[in-house]
């Protein structure tokens, strides 16, 4: 399918409860706000654990965005194919919801619902209860926005959507 016809859909997930976790879904409410054409699909996922995959189901490609530890600078921004990190990991770094993006993915992997999965993490600086993002979390939201803008847009200009393979030194982290 091309770009400019495959289904794609923005995940913001996170806990709003959980300071610096909520980063995903304050990121997807910004995205919302630009105009990334009528086959993209900006959803706030929050900690929806394995409904996710009905948010992916019959989608090409899932773009999620998350807090994700990567042992980074609070803020830090990390933009990878799931297919590349290793599933342990995966699960060491996911946030805090009901089922882990690991889980998720592999779940999707048995009922074959199968897209593309672009992360952006954004790396949490405040770990625990709280309703206001971290300063350097907070100051990367944009930032963020625009990592999630310039992925889809990689998909117009028919490059190869973006991909960013580790092994080809392509994870931005």
């Amino acid at each position: 399918m091309s770009g400019k016809t495959q289904r794609i859909v923005v995940l913001g997930v996170g806990s709003e409860l959980y300071g610096d976790d909520a980063v995903g879904v304050v990121v997807a409410r910004r995205v919302k706000q630009m105009d990334l054409g009528p086959n993209v699909e900006v959803i706030e996922g929050h900690t929806g654990g394995l409904n996710l995959l009905f948010d992916m189901e019959g989608a090409g490609w899932a773009i999620v965005v998350d807090a994700v530890d990567f042992g980074g600078q609070p803020g830090e921004i990390c933009v990878f194919e799931a297919e590349d990190a290793d599933l342990v990991m995966a699960r060491r770094v996911a946030s805090l919801h009901h089922v882990s993006l690991a889980d998720v993915l592999e779940l999707g992997r048995e009922t074959g619902i199968t897209p593309r999965v672009t992360v952006v993490g954004i790396q949490p600086g405040v770990k625990g209860f709280g309703r206001e993002l971290s300063e350097a979390v907070a100051q990367q939201v944009e930032a963020a926005a625009q990592a999630v803008v310039d992925l889809v847009a990689s998909c117009r200009d028919g490059s190869d959507c973006g991909r960013t393979h580790a092994q080809d030194g392509g994870a931005t982290c």
